[in-house]
């Protein structure tokens, strides 16, 4: 008989001949998300690596507005 156990990633319980499932339906997204954004985030700093210091401030400061507006 199955028992239940707890999801690792959200902690949630299922069975535990489900939560394999659970896991690759559930969470996949997000750890491809998770990824793809990390991947994002390397290409914006190797872009800001080659801009100006001028280039470079202007972008902080364009940056820093739209974090204020997320926030």
């Amino acid at each position: 008989m199955a028992q239940a156990v707890r999801c690792d990633i959200c902690g949630k319980l299922f069975s535990s001949s489900y939560v394999g499932s659970h896991k690759r339906l559930a969470h996949l997204k997000t750890e491809q998300s998770s990824a793809g954004e990390q991947q994002t985030i390397q290409k914006i700093l190797n872009l800001f690596k080659d801009l100006s210091q001028e280039g470079k401030n202007k972008t902080l400061e364009e940056l820093s507005a739209l974090a204020g507006k997320v926030n």
